[in-house]
C-alpha cells in the first residue's frame, strides 16, 4: 500500500530555515507593497533584473547573494526605501483628507457609474470590434471575470 504523505512548505517555513523572517505590524506590509507598487521603488531600473541577478550570482546561500547584491547594487535599498516613504507620506496626507462623505461618493462611483459604463457600454463595443472582424462576440461568463479580475490582482 502506498504511503500518503501530506507535506506543505510555506514561505514562512522557508524563511525560517534561512534565518530571516521579518514581522510587521497588522496591515503594514499590504500599505508598504501597496505604496511600491505605486512608487515603482523595486522596479528593474531602481534594484536591478531580479531574475536575471540570480542567474548570475555564483553563491547558493543567502548570505553569499545578500553580499554579492549589495556589493553591485549598494544604493538600491535605500533608493527604494526613499521612494516607498515618499509615497507613504503621501498616502498620510491624503488619508488625512478621506471622511466618510469621500467615501461614500468613491463607493458611488464604483458601484454606480463604473459599473454601468463598463458592463453598458462593453456590449456595443464588442459588436462594433466583432462586425468589424467579421467575427461572433458573447459576453463573459461570471466564472472568466471572477478569473481575469484575480489575474489582474497578481
Amino acid at each position: 500500500m502506498p504511503i500518503k504523505l501530506n507535506l506543505r512548505l510555506a514561505f514562512d517555513d522557508i524563511r525560517d530555515m534561512l534565518g530571516v523572517k521579518y514581522e510587521y505590524p497588522k496591515y503594514v506590509s499590504p500599505l508598504i507593497n501597496l505604496a511600491n507598487q505605486l512608487a515603482g521603488a523595486t522596479r528593474p531600473r531602481v534594484v536591478g533584473q531580479m531574475s536575471e541577478l540570480i542567474k548570475e550570482c555564483p553563491y547558493k546561500s543567502f548570505e553569499g547573494w545578500k553580499r554579492w547584491y549589495l556589493e553591485r547594487y549598494p544604493k538600491s535599498i535605500e533608493e527604494a526605501t526613499n521612494k516607498i516613504m515618499n509615497m507613504l507620506k503621501n498616502f498620510k496626507e491624503a488619508l488625512e483628507k478621506i471622511d466618510e462623505k469621500t467615501v461614500r461618493k468613491w463607493v458611488e462611483d464604483l458601484v454606480l457609474v463604473k459599473t454601468f459604463v463598463g458592463l453598458m457600454v462593453q456590449e456595443p463595443i464588442l459588436a462594433f470590434i466583432s462586425k468589424k472582424l467579421g467575427e461572433n462576440y458573447r459576453l463573459a461568463t461570471p466564472e472568466e471575470e471572477a478569473y481575469w479580475r484575480i489575474q489582474r490582482i497578481y
